[in-house]
């Protein structure tokens, strides 16, 4: 298997997998602002402890440290080298690093100390989901299932091996289920709502608005819930859900080319309609060649051809191979 990982930051952020005992020991004859000198103190004193590198690999990993988080958890691993926890941290360490065999390394040699800890499989499962390797990645998942039939995250990973793998009804049961076992899923949520919402089922809404009962904030699962307004044609709800992510981060690009979608093709506002794909063409990403055609398509609709055929133009410039404009430019006249 070629072990080249995607998603690193994806898969190395979803959980340390080791908040356990993370609190720092305390010194009771000092008195410490920062944790990380209270812990320094200890292993002064308290040098062959590998509980305490451990725990400020910890306090590195929290600061985004990965080097100091790696050399503290070595050394920790030196002095004790039959902690699971230890190699769990170092797994999400080397994933950091981009090291996607290193961390199947340290988790098998996790896996060997304790087969049945759930975390370690949880997290081999994880690493043999973004792999591709849904077969090894079931095998473990079951494993975990088999130490804790309530395991939400186990039946939110089966969800995404199936749903990468095409089967998108066993996806949709193994969602569901983690639901049953974590009312506060988010991700299953949200991943319930993307499927009923490739085939615009309502549902989709109600899984949505689970998830930003869960998390407010999430513009991911905004964007999601306008987009299916969007495609379901309720136009003024997107537009209204879209100006609320665009308050939230005016760099949201793809909101604003939505927005200007919505206003070109189902409410034919096109004065409208250009005003957001400028604002698309002015925080997306360089040479936004789509954008500019569309603005384009929007001033040809107001009869301004001048600026229509500057937008063909520009939109060619950036893809020539780009036939729309093309098409467009030949409708406005060279």
């Amino acid at each position: 298997m070629k072990w080249t990982l995607f998603l690193v930051v994806t898969l190395a952020v979803i959980s340390i997998g080791c908040q356990q005992n993370n609190t720092p020991k305390l010194n009771a004859g000092k008195q410490f602002e920062n944790p990380a000198d209270s812990i320094n103190e200890l292993i002064k004193e308290s040098p062959n402890d590998a509980q305490l590198y451990f725990e400020r690999a910890q306090l590195h990993y929290a600061n985004r440290d990965v080097a100091s988080s790696l050399s503290d958890v070595g050394r920790a691993l030196k002095l004790d080298s039959g902690n699971v926890e230890f190699y769990i941290l170092l797994a999400n360490l080397k994933l950091i690093n981009k090291q996607s065999r290193d961390s199947k390394d340290a988790l098998l040699k996790a896996y060997r100390i304790n087969p049945t800890d759930t975390r370690v499989l949880l997290k081999l499962g994880e690493l043999y989901m973004i792999v591709n390797d849904y077969d090894a990645s079931f095998r473990y998942l079951n494993e975990a299932l088999q130490q804790d039939i309530h395991l939400a995250e186990a039946y939110r990973l089966k969800g995404f091996n199936y749903k990468y793998s095409g089967d998108t009804t066993n996806a949709v049961s193994s969602f569901q289920t983690a639901i049953e076992q974590d009312p506060d899923d988010y991700d299953s949520y949200l991943q319930l709502g993307l499927i009923y919402s490739s085939i615009l089922n309502p549902l989709a809404l109600n899984y949505y608005d689970n998830a930003l009962r869960v998390r407010p904030a999430s513009l991911e699962a905004m964007y999601a819930k306008a987009l299916h307004l969007q495609n379901i044609g309720e136009s003024r709800l997107a537009i209204r859900l879209y100006d609320q992510i665009i308050e939230a981060n005016p760099n949201f690009f793809n909101a604003h080319y939505n927005k200007g979608f919505v206003y070109l093709e189902q409410l034919e506002k096109y004065d409208s309609a250009a005003v957001a794909f400028t604002q698309a063409i002015n925080y997306g990403p360089e040479n936004y060649f789509q954008a500019v055609y569309n603005r384009g398509l929007a001033n040809e609709r107001m009869g301004n051809k001048t600026s229509a055929k500057e937008d063909y133009k520009l939109a060619l410039k950036q893809n020539p191979q780009y036939d729309l404009a093309a098409h467009g430019l030949s409708r406005v006249g060279q």
